[in-house]
């Protein structure tokens, strides 16, 4: 079944943590977020008002984003709220890979971003 998120927004990425738990991203600082399996999307406010091309959760708790001007926003408390990171680079970044103690993300003109706890 196709759903509508309720948004017009153009929307990325998205990722699960499990069945009922996931979010999406996408242009204009967009951030969604479902507690049953996609029924549902709520806005989350990300302070930013570019492209959020990538969202990765490393566990339930710690989450990920990357987008337009090397803009990385980082989640402690499952998605609810996000902080934006220094990533030493103004490109956007487009991938994004993360797990408990390392990630990387890449992006334009071909950056690399190592992320390690």
């Amino acid at each position: 079944n196709i759903q509508n998120s309720g948004t017009d927004e153009v929307l990325r990425n998205v990722d699960f943590r499990d069945e009922n738990n996931g979010y999406a991203v996408g242009a204009n600082g967009t951030i969604l977020r479902t507690e049953n399996g996609g029924r549902k999307w709520l806005k989350i406010a990300s302070n930013f008002e570019k492209s959020l091309n990538r969202v990765d959760f490393a566990d339930d708790k710690n989450g990920w984003i990357v987008g337009s001007d090397g803009v990385i926003l980082h989640s402690t408390d499952r998605g609810s709220t996000w902080v934006r990171q220094e990533s030493q680079t103004e490109n956007s970044l487009y991938g994004l890979f993360i797990v408990k103690k390392y990630g990387w993300s890449v992006g334009k003109a071909g950056v690399i971003v190592r992320y390690e706890r």
